[in-house]
C-alpha cells in the first residue's frame, strides 16, 4: 500500500457551533498527497451547499478536549444546579426554612459531580453562600459558618451587597471571612502520582504533596493526562491525616489523542468518531482512506453521525489515475451524502484496508452455494459504473460493501 489518506469530513449542527454550517477535514496521507486529497474533498463538500471548510477537524476536537470542552449534554448540570438554587431561594424568601435547605443541599451535591467543569465551582459557591444563610435562620450556627467559608473560599472575588442580600446577612457573612481558621496539615495523594491538585480553587502542586489546610469543608479536583479529573467535596478536622484520590483512566480522551490508523478496533473507531462529533460540535463526519488497488487510486469511505455515531456502508471508489481526484470526491460524496445511516464505524477495520478475514455472524452467509445463488442480485445492487467527465478514464467504479448489510 503505497498512500494513505484519512478523511473525517465534518458538517456542524448545533445551534452556535465553532464552525456553525461549516465542515472539516482531517487528512493522514503522505506529504505530496495531501494537499490535493483535503481539497477535493472540501470542494466535494462545499458544492452542496455554501460551508466553511477546516482542515484538521480531529485537531480541533483535541483542541477542544485540552481547552476542557465537554458534550453538550454534561452541559445540562448547571441548568439543573441553577434550577435547584433558585427554587431553594425561593422557598427561603417564602420562609419555608427547612425545603429551601433541602433544595440547596440538592444543588451542591447536583454541582459536585461536574466540579471538574469550568465554571461549576462558582456554581457551588453560589449554592453553599446561600445554604450558610438558610442554615443560620435555622439556628445551626456551625454549619452556616462552614458553608459560607467555603464558598468564600472558593469564589472570593463575589460581590456581597445590600442589593442581593439584607444587611444583617451580609454582616453575618462579613464577620465569616474576617474570622481566621484554625489550620490542620493534610498529605494528599493520587492514583495514579503526580496529579495536578486544584484546592478551593487554588493550585496547590502534584501529588504526594503535604498542606496546611484550614479546617472545615474544601473543593478538592486532581488532574492527570489520560485520565478523568477527579473532583470532590470534603471536611478536614484535627483528626484528618491523608486525603486519597483516585482517578480512573479516561478510555475516550486516550483514544482521541492516538487518533486513527488502518487496522484500528471498531471500539476505538467509534469512541474517536464520537469524540469527534460531540467535542468538535458536529453533524455528521466523513471517514475517507486513499489508497492504491486493483493497480489504480481508490477512495474507501464512510459517513457517520449522531450519538453514537451510525454510519453508510463503506463505499469503495476507484479511478483511473491521480488527476481524476476531484471527480471521484465529487463521486464519493453524492453517494454517501444519500446513504442511510444504520452501522457503527468500521471503515479503519475493513478487510480490504487491513487484509484481515472477513468476520460474517452465520456459516451460511459464507455459503458459496448462497452467493451462486444471489451473487448476480448482489453485483447489480452493489457495484455502480459512474460516468464522470474529466480526464480520468475509464470513468470511476463505486462499489458497496455487501458484507455489512
Amino acid at each position: 500500500m503505497r498512500a494513505l489518506v484519512l478523511a473525517l469530513t465534518i458538517a456542524s449542527q448545533a445551534a452556535t457551533p465553532a464552525f456553525a454550517g461549516g465542515s472539516g477535514i482531517v487528512v493522514v496521507a503522505p506529504r505530496e498527497q495531501r494537499p490535493a486529497v483535503t481539497a477535493a474533498i472540501a470542494k466535494a463538500v462545499r458544492e452542496g451547499a455554501s460551508v466553511a471548510i477546516v482542515d484538521d477537524a480531529l485537531a480541533v476536537a483535541r483542541e477542544a478536549a485540552a481547552a476542557g470542552a465537554v458534550p453538550l449534554e454534561q452541559l445540562v448540570q448547571f441548568r439543573r444546579v441553577r434550577e435547584q438554587i433558585e427554587e431553594g431561594w425561593r422557598a427561603y424568601h417564602s420562609v419555608q426554612l427547612e425545603f429551601a435547605a433541602q433544595r440547596l443541599v440538592a444543588a451542591r451535591i447536583t454541582a459536585e459531580s461536574s466540579l471538574a467543569l469550568p465554571g461549576m465551582t462558582e456554581l457551588y459557591a453560589d449554592a453553599s453562600l446561600r445554604l450558610g444563610v438558610v442554615l443560620a435562620q435555622l439556628g445551626r450556627s456551625g454549619e452556616a459558618h462552614g458553608a459560607i467559608a467555603l464558598a468564600l473560599a472558593l469564589d472570593p472575588e463575589r460581590p456581597i451587597t445590600q442589593l442581593e442580600f439584607s444587611p444583617e446577612v451580609v454582616a453575618a457573612i462579613d464577620a465569616v471571612r474576617a474570622q481566621p481558621s484554625a489550620t490542620h496539615t493534610v498529605r494528599v495523594t493520587s492514583e495514579p502520582p503526580n496529579a495536578l491538585v486544584t484546592i478551593d480553587g487554588v493550585a496547590v502542586g502534584h501529588t504526594p504533596v503535604a498542606l496546611e489546610l484550614a479546617l472545615g469543608q474544601h473543593v478538592v479536583i486532581a488532574r492527570a493526562p489520560q485520565f478523568q479529573a477527579h473532583a470532590q467535596a470534603f471536611a478536614i478536622d484535627e483528626h484528618t491525616t491523608e486525603l486519597a484520590l483516585p482517578l480512573e483512566h479516561d478510555a475516550s480522551a486516550a483514544e482521541l489523542a492516538l487518533g486513527v490508523e488502518l487496522g484500528m478496533t471498531d471500539r476505538a473507531e467509534q469512541v474517536v468518531a464520537d469524540q469527534v462529533l460531540a467535542l468538535a460540535d458536529l453533524d455528521d463526519v466523513v471517514l475517507v482512506v486513499a489508497t492504491d488497488r486493483r493497480g489504480g487510486p481508490t477512495l474507501f469511505a464512510q459517513r457517520c453521525a449522531g450519538a453514537p455515531a451510525r454510519c453508510s456502508a463503506v463505499v469503495e471508489l476507484g479511478y483511473a489515475d491521480r488527476s481524476g481526484v476531484a471527480a471521484a470526491a465529487r463521486a464519493m460524496w453524492q453517494a454517501l451524502r444519500a446513504a442511510e445511516l444504520r452501522s457503527p464505524p468500521t471503515l479503519f477495520g475493513d478487510a480490504r484496508l487491513t487484509g484481515a478475514a472477513v468476520a460474517h455472524g452465520c456459516k451460511v452467509c459464507r455459503s458459496p452455494i448462497l452467493w451462486a445463488g444471489v451473487g448476480a442480485a448482489a453485483i447489480v445492487t452493489t457495484i455502480a459504473i459512474i460516468a464522470i467527465a474529466s480526464s480520468s478514464r475509464p470513468p470511476p467504479v463505486l462499489t458497496v460493501d455487501p458484507g455489512r448489510f
